[in-house]
């Protein structure tokens, strides 16, 4: 038994310690595969990214509630006291997660109401706790470093749930324009499959729908992963006459660019 009461008596000391160290080594972990995602790698890995992306969270929220439930109890005026100053803040920020990978699967981004949720609870939390640290007891220098800290953290959990609701399926479809349907039918008679293929591979008349360096095509790959309606046939025409002018790799770098941009937009706080 005394092995046991000194095994939690030694967790009750440096569990918040503990925990800082896991959440920092999460946020690594994370922030290099923020970056390898895009690129093909091991299959051994992805779990790996998986594992630290759904337990930073939990780390940070865990950490933050460890330092709650301390200051319930009498003020420890030691160097203890002192890191818990930083900390709350620190832990804060984590909770912002990584800019380079807020989603890890495209549905996660469908939460946002949830991580808003968390976010003001978490914030409230750390500034509970950073008001019980201080009162007066530390520096303004170490103060003041606290409070510089805060505002990014702070401002990384506002973030986070924003670029949930940017990248979910119904923010994407109010963003995408009215869809024309109509065509001057008079100048181009596309309707039947036949005639668009015939037109689309005939260089007669195509010059009116190439776009010129100064005008590029204006695509947009997101919109193929949302439920919106087909663009007109005009519009189909014109992209795909003006990629037949490009010779395959300018071709190859352009569709590359637009996915980069989508995988962007969806997994990351990047706008795009």
């Amino acid at each position: 038994m005394a092995g046991v009461s000194a095994a939690l008596q030694w967790w009750e000391e440096s569990q918040l310690r503990i925990l800082v160290i896991a959440s920092l080594v999460i946020q690594y972990i994370l922030l290099v595969g923020s970056v390898a995602r895009r690129y093909p790698i091991r299959s051994w890995f992805r779990p790996i990214i998986w594992l630290a992306y759904l337990g930073s969270d939990a780390i940070a929220i865990y950490g933050l509630a460890t330092l709650f439930n301390r200051h319930r109890k009498p003020q420890n005026d030691g160097d203890e006291g002192i890191l818990e100053l930083l900390w709350a803040p620190i832990l804060l920020i984590h909770l912002g997660g990584q800019d380079g990978i807020t989603a890890y699967n495209i549905e996660d981004n469908e939460l946002w109401t949830r991580h808003i949720l968390t976010s003001v609870s978490q914030v409230t939390v750390a500034v509970y706790v950073f008001w019980k640290s201080w009162q007066g007891r530390f520096e303004k220098i170490l103060l003041a470093a606290a409070q510089a800290l805060f505002i990014p953290g702070i401002l990384k959990c506002i973030e986070k749930p924003l670029a949930f609701n940017r990248a979910s399926i119904n923010s994407l479809v109010s963003l995408g324009e009215p869809i024309r349907r109509s065509i001057h039918t008079h100048k181009l008679r596309i309707d039947p499959l036949e005639d668009f293929i015939d037109k689309a591979t005939s260089p007669i008349g195509a010059s009116e729908y190439l776009l010129t360096s100064a005008t590029p095509v204006d695509f947009t790959p997101y919109k193929l992963f949302v439920d919106l309606a087909s663009p007109s046939v005009e519009d189909r025409i014109r992209v795909l006459l003006s990629f037949s002018t490009l010779d395959g790799n300018h071709a190859y770098c352009k569709l590359q660019h637009w996915l980069s941009n989508t995988f962007l937009l969806l997994y990351t706080k990047k706008k795009v």
